[in-house]
């Protein structure tokens, strides 16, 4: 273990706050920047940036404080993967979806939590959200299936599959099994232009049991009758708000990030076919500029907004009604666009020289365009959701509201 990953480990041990954990993102961004080539070469986070991560205790900020966690709250959460992704989009998303796994991993009954969490509160989880075939057996439910996008997997100790079932009712019921990954085999199917670090691979599985324990009915958990087992604050969250919003603080950061860099380039950057010696002297360069830095503080704004709002209704035990989450729906995807402008505007400022593989930027776009893409940021299945619910049209088009 090398200085500087045994110094944060020292002080990852204990519950930390949010102020301790946003330091620890930001005192690792040195450490994320050196290891990011290796990370696009191999697919995958490199093990030197996934250990800093691990002993900075950052994978551990949704587990439970009876387990060793810090029991954070969203802002906190928002807050660290910004700051990661200012570094690394792929090691920001691996925190934000580790967050959520193991906010969902908490639902599960309480013998279930102490298999993942017991021994380890670093214990990873990774998986899919596509639902593959499962069926009732004595004791649980056998799974067989493919689990593409789990981010994450190749570190995790845990898989966490999605399933269908017929329930006691016989109704098809969504669940959500979690499985030990030795028990699971993993394919290497992650090749993409962006977010490579993620390592986004896919769990196969065939037959696997899963005891009754050791499942979470998401059909129960989204109408709010799933009967949660403890009673801590981070539990009273809601579901659909909390598994989308982490993935928003690595966008946050990429955006940030492309921002300082054009600013930082722009005294030293001729313009071509002007007169102009220094793009910073250009009006149109300080528009443009100007504009994006205004674009990323909107969708800064409307994220951090929404993750108080949340914090605060968990806090006073308060239900977010459907209309509101509606509109955190719709806004997911607003504050992704408006990341993807503000990047796409500081690229055109910088111009073509953005693309070459040695400037940061092209990296920036990759990313974000590849995380921007997720099906919880999609920005029109938002807007439509949160169309119909203020016209009172009641045609639900998504289970994820």
């Amino acid at each position: 273990m090398n200085v500087e990953t045994r110094e944060q480990s020292v002080h990852a041990g204990s519950s930390a706050t949010r102020e301790e954990l946003v330091a620890r993102a930001r005192k690792l961004q040195h450490l994320l920047r050196r290891y990011t080539a290796e990370a696009e070469v191999d697919y995958n986070l490199s093990a030197a940036a996934n250990t800093a991560l691990k002993n900075a205790g950052l994978f551990r900020m949704l587990v439970p404080k009876r387990f060793g966690g810090h029991e954070s709250n969203l802002r906190t959460v928002l807050e660290v993967t910004e700051a990661l992704g200012e570094a690394d989009g792929s090691a920001a998303w691996l925190v934000g979806v580790a967050s959520v796994t193991s906010w969902l991993a908490g639902l599960a009954s309480e013998q279930a939590q102490q298999d993942l969490f017991g021994g380890d509160p670093d214990a990873r989880l990774a998986g899919g959200g596509a639902p593959a075939p499962a069926r009732r057996v004595e004791g649980g439910y056998l799974v067989s299936g493919r689990w593409s996008y789990s981010s994450g997997a190749n570190f995790a100790m845990w898989a966490t599959a999605a399933a269908l079932v017929v329930n006691d009712e016989g109704e098809v019921d969504g669940v959500l099994c979690l499985v030990p990954a030795s028990e699971m085999k993993l394919e290497q199917t992650w090749r993409t232009v962006g977010m490579r670090g993620t390592g986004s691979d896919t769990w196969i599985a065939n037959d696997v049991f899963v005891p009754e324990h050791r499942v979470i009915s998401m059909g129960q958990l989204a109408k709010g009758t799933w009967p949660i087992p403890t009673d801590e604050v981070m539990y009273r969250l809601p579901l659909v708000p909390l598994t989308s919003l982490p993935l928003l603080g690595p966008l946050l950061g990429i955006g940030r990030a492309a921002l300082n860099f054009v600013i930082e380039k722009a005294p030293a950057k001729g313009m071509h076919h002007t007169f102009f010696t220094r793009q910073c002297d250009s009006v149109g360069a300080q528009i443009q500029i100007a504009e994006a830095a205004l674009k990323l503080k909107t969708a800064r704004l409307h994220a951090y907004s929404i993750a108080d709002e949340v914090d605060a209704a968990a806090e006073r035990r308060k239900t977010v009604d459907f209309a509101t989450r509606a509109e955190y729906r719709a806004a997911y995807g607003y504050i992704t666009q408006q990341v993807i402008d503000a990047l796409t505007t500081l690229i055109n400022v910088h111009g073509a020289a953005a693309f070459e593989t040695s400037n940061p930027l092209q990296q920036y776009w990759r990313d974000l365009n590849t995380g921007a893409r997720h099906a919880g940021l999609n920005s029109f299945v938002g807007y439509e959701i949160y169309g119909k619910s203020l016209l009172g049209i009641a045609v639900p088009i998504s289970p994820m509201v």
